[in-house]
């Protein structure tokens, strides 16, 4: 009987865990899809004020990932999916396995989704620095040559934060 009841609660914390996980994973997909937006626009005020507002979201994810990690430690089971099938047929069981299913989806969701942005905060660099450099008046050019050749800092009569300009 006790060992049942242990089992109860066990199945309890898991599903607990797995809802914390699911709201927060959730949070974080919006930030990220206003941050991909802000991205995509190039508002730099926006990416700014979603990154600020996405990075304690990520934190308190991966700080229930640990915890996560620590209950499948102390139930000696290698995934939440794993320790979840070996449990008793029941109500919560199922629920259990519909939130893994879904807890699932959304993690590989919220990877593509940072791979995304990754790839547009790139992009927004580069279109950045090509503007700079424009600016600037940087001619393409080899950068090993000898110093004070030709060829050093791109052919510029003038160094790009020069004071005296």
């Amino acid at each position: 009987m006790e060992k049942q009841e242990t089992g109860k609660a066990a199945m309890k914390e898991a599903i607990a865990l797995l809802r914390k996980q699911l709201l927060l994973g959730n949070s974080c997909m919006d930030w990220l899809r206003e941050m991909k937006e802000a991205l995509i626009h190039n508002s730099g005020a926006e990416i700014t004020g979603t990154v600020q507002a996405l990075e304690p979201a990520l934190g308190d994810y991966a700080r229930l990932e640990e915890e996560q990690a620590a209950f499948l430690r102390e139930q000696r089971s290698p995934r939440m999916s794993a320790f979840v099938a070996s449990q008793p047929d029941s109500v919560e069981r199922d629920v259990a396995f519909r939130l893994v299913d879904k807890v699932n989806i959304l993690g590989r969701t919220l990877r593509e989704s940072i791979a995304l942005n990754k790839q547009l905060m790139s992009r927004s660099k580069e279109y950045i620095d090509f503007h700079v450099n424009l600016m600037s008046g940087v001619n393409a050019g080899t950068i090993y040559s000898a110093p004070g050749g030709p060829g050093r800092d791109g052919g510029r009569e003038r160094k790009m934060f020069d004071s005296s300009v």
